[in-house]
């Protein structure tokens, strides 16, 4: 039996390594071509291509616009819209946000770029040994930063500090819950989606796109969540509606808090490559993960919430490097691509004058870092946001 076995196998893999003639994906005109290879060359030559999952929200309705699961559906039929992947920083203005509506923070508040530490017994994150991450680069400046320029680069310390500031995981999993990815939600195997875990503020936890261009719409849509969904309306063939969509939304973030959460976003683009280009108002974030496997860029525009993440279509292809393997190299580029396509053609009727919402009266937080400044300098004690000011 053992004999026949060994036999059977090399006379597959002898089959595997015969090169045939085959019909495989490339980016031609025809998304195809004839080639000849092996079986098991044609499984490595497709899974060189990256692929994509990219979704856009209409913030005000939840209204699906477009929805890209991968690069074509011909050859490619998993739906990257509904694939769970490691979210990287893109998880991170959801803690900025907690910490903004809990303690005020002013995006000018600035925190030293530092290493911090969370011990067993500290607060409420019931953990059995210290958490202590590093930056992504491996290294710290010891410099204070903003708010505002810690998000916009990135830094996993001042994530941690927040955190830290917050006392536990779980408002941050309530503010998630409140953007539509459920707080309770598991895996079939009983295992949460969200773990009750430090290291989901710096992006550990698998999320879907379609779950974070949701929650993203929050911020685009001054604080208010609204669920994506596809299908407007049924009728049958004699007009007779039978189905409508009723959006569904919800407060997420005061809007005032989500308006300073809005103005980091805008920031993070303020200097990034590309968005000169672009009329449109715009805001985002980053995010990538372990080892350079997923690129992601969670865009935000007065019309359009855009999510979009980039990767391997299995979990072990990644980029050898951070220098294409970050989100700013995989998956920004595509946002950027089309809003330009929307401003320039006008079949679309894009309105790239259109203005993110502004809350009325006093926001009550300093956003002019000048003013800012000033007011700690006159009043360094009532000046200070969070309490916290002896920690720095």
């Amino acid at each position: 039996m053992r004999s026949q076995w060994n036999k059977l196998q090399s006379a597959v893999r002898a089959q595997f390594k015969e090169p045939v003639e085959m019909t495989v994906f490339a980016y031609n005109d025809q998304m195809q071509k004839d080639t000849v290879m092996s079986p098991i060359d044609s499984i490595k030559y497709l899974r060189m291509f990256l692929q994509i999952g990219s979704l856009a929200v209409d913030p005000y309705s939840g209204e699906i616009k477009a929805w890209i699961g991968g690069v074509d559906h011909r050859w490619f039929k998993f739906d990257h819209i509904r694939s769970r992947r490691q979210v990287g920083s893109t998880f991170k203005p959801f803690v900025y946000a907690t910490a903004v509506s809990r303690q005020g923070f002013s995006p000018c508040f600035k925190v030293e770029d530092m290493p911090y530490t969370i011990t067993p017994g500290e607060s409420n994150f019931d953990l059995i040994k210290e958490w202590a991450p590093s930056n992504s680069e491996g290294k710290w400046t010891y410099q204070s930063l903003t708010l505002r320029d810690a998000l916009r680069v990135s830094k996993n310390s001042i994530t941690v500090y927040l955190l830290k500031q917050i006392g536990s995981v779980e408002p941050v999993i309530s503010m998630l819950d409140g953007m539509g990815i459920e707080k309770e939600a598991k895996y079939p195997n009983g295992q949460p989606i969200i773990p009750r875990v430090p290291s989901i503020v710096l992006g550990a936890a698998d999320l879907m796109v379609w779950e974070m261009a949701g929650a993203y719409t929050t911020f685009a849509n001054n604080g208010t969540y609204s669920q994506p969904y596809h299908i407007r309306k049924i009728e049958d063939k004699n007009g007779r509606v039978l189905f409508e969509q009723v959006p569904e939304q919800s407060l997420a973030l005061k809007p005032e808090y989500n308006y300073v959460m809005l103005d980091m976003l805008r920031y993070n683009n303020s200097t990034a490559p590309g968005f000169n280009k672009i009329k449109t108002p715009t805001g985002g974030k980053t995010g990538t993960t372990n080892s350079y496997v997923d690129g992601w860029y969670m865009g935000v525009t007065p019309n359009l919430v855009i999510g979009t993440w980039v990767g391997g279509e299995e979990r072990w292809i990644r980029f050898r490097s951070i220098q294409y393997g970050q989100g700013a190299r995989m998956a920004r580029p595509f946002f950027q691509f089309l809003v330009e396509a929307l401003e320039k053609d006008t079949k679309y009727g894009w309105d790239a004058t259109a203005q993110f919402k502004r809350p009325t009266g006093d926001i009550g937080i300093e956003m002019d870092c000048g003013a800012y400044n000033e007011l700690r300098t006159l009043n360094p004690e009532d000046s200070l946001d969070d309490g916290f000011g002896d920690e720095l």
